[in-house]
């Protein structure tokens, strides 16, 4: 999104809002997020941004629409595939991304639906593939919820673990990396850069494993793949009698 320029606005408007909104999130000032501070930030009164967001919740639910519109662009942006499971795929990490850029703002609004055209194209998306997978409408929703609400929930966790004091960091994330199987080692010193890379690599590996177990069972229970095995195994028993008759017809010889 496009940052707006500093100073008085000459007329407030939702984007312009939402800019500001921005970059007070990206300044690591989450909760410090309020029309007050909007107002300030964008040297009008605060009565002003009432005028287009009816409350601070419909202001978060237009921030969160902004980062699946991002997320959205991303998906957009690779290169385009025939297969429905490795879009499922690129939508569930694209979401990821987007939503840890900010994870301040992701603990306020992940679990919540915005209701906006970003959320709706995302959905739809993912219906679709499911439907290219021979599931049916209701099957298709089930199995959409599951896997978004999958993505989004470990998002929440690692967004959790980002917000916890740099000292507590440390300790979680090497807890997680030995889960008891290995000797506590005392985590080494690691700036803020460097430890939040180091959560995000972790929160990767984990959120892959449970992203490709969750595909697996969506491809394993297909309908279409249930099907085109169906004709495979029909095409091959046919054929087993032909080849049985061509053998004995070369022993004969």
């Amino acid at each position: 999104m496009a940052q707006a320029k500093r100073g008085r606005p000459k007329s407030l408007s939702r984007e312009i809002i939402l800019d500001a909104a921005f970059r007070v999130v990206d300044a690591d000032a989450m909760n410090d997020l309020t029309m007050s501070r909007l107002g300030r930030e964008l040297d009008a009164d605060p009565s002003a941004v009432y005028r287009h967001f009816r409350n601070k919740d419909e202001l978060l639910l237009a921030m969160a629409d902004v980062m699946l519109e991002e997320s959205i662009q991303a998906y957009t942006s690779l290169p385009a595939t025939d297969d429905p499971v490795e879009r499922l795929r690129r939508m569930c990490w694209t979401l990821r991304r987007s939503y840890l850029r900010r994870p301040g703002l992701a603990r306020f609004v992940y679990f919540r639906f915005t209701g906006g055209e970003a959320e709706e194209a995302s959905v739809r998306t993912m219906l679709r593939d499911m439907h290219e997978l021979g599931y049916s409408d209701d099957e298709s929703i089930a199995l959409a919820r599951g896997v978004a609400e999958m993505t989004l929930g470990h998002i929440s966790m690692t967004a959790d673990s980002l917000a916890l004091p740099r000292k507590a960091q440390s300790v979680e994330l090497e807890m997680a990396r030995t889960y008891y199987t290995y000797d506590y080692v005392k985590p080494p010193v690691r700036s803020e850069a460097e430890l939040r890379e180091a959560q995000l690599a972790d929160g990767e590996l984990v959120f892959s494993t449970m992203l490709e177990t969750y595909l697996a069972g969506v491809v394993a229970g297909a309908p279409a793949g249930a099907r085109a095995r169906k004709a495979r195994s029909k095409r091959g028993a046919a054929a087993a009698p032909r080849a049985t008759a061509k053998r004995a017809a070369a022993r004969v010889r």
